[in-house]
């Protein structure tokens, strides 16, 4: 009787120990290019992602300003495998900094989870035809 009441504390303590144990994210960069404006308040272009997975696609960026210094987007970006959706928070100028973070996915990115900070660039600081370039970097988790 003691031997199986040994047995089953090992058993509950081993559960609850890998049951417990924290996933690590993995490093992520993903940089934006907007180039076209096809409305007020958004913004279309590409996408390159690298790190935790290596991709690329097309995005789409609705920009909502908050108050005078700041402003909220949201950020779809579609590949091939599936597409997922980020919110940003951004100061403007001189900070031209923020945080975002991935509220859902689809297709191969669907369950991700992920949040870092981003960089934000204007003409005359990026190339000719560019209206935006935002890089963003941080941990994704996803169910790999």
């Amino acid at each position: 009787m003691k031997f199986k009441s040994v047995l089953l504390l090992l058993a509950v303590f081993l559960f609850t120990l890998v049951g417990c144990t924290k996933r690590e994210g993995r490093a992520i960069m993903i940089k934006g290019t907007s180039t076209a404006s096809p409305k007020p308040g958004t913004l279309t272009g590409t996408f390159v992602a690298t790190g935790a997975f290596n991709t690329h696609g097309v995005g789409e960026m609705v920009v909502v300003p908050v108050g005078e210094d700041s402003i909220h987007c949201t950020y779809e970006l579609t590949a091939p495998e599936g597409s997922f959706m980020m919110v940003m928070d951004c100061e403007m100028p001189p900070g031209m900094n923020g945080v975002w973070k991935i509220i859902s996915g689809t297709g191969f990115y669907s369950g991700m989870t992920g949040k870092g900070t981003l960089v934000m660039m204007f003409p005359p600081d990026v190339p000719a035809g560019v209206i935006s370039e935002e890089t963003m970097t941080g941990e994704v988790w996803m169910r790999w």
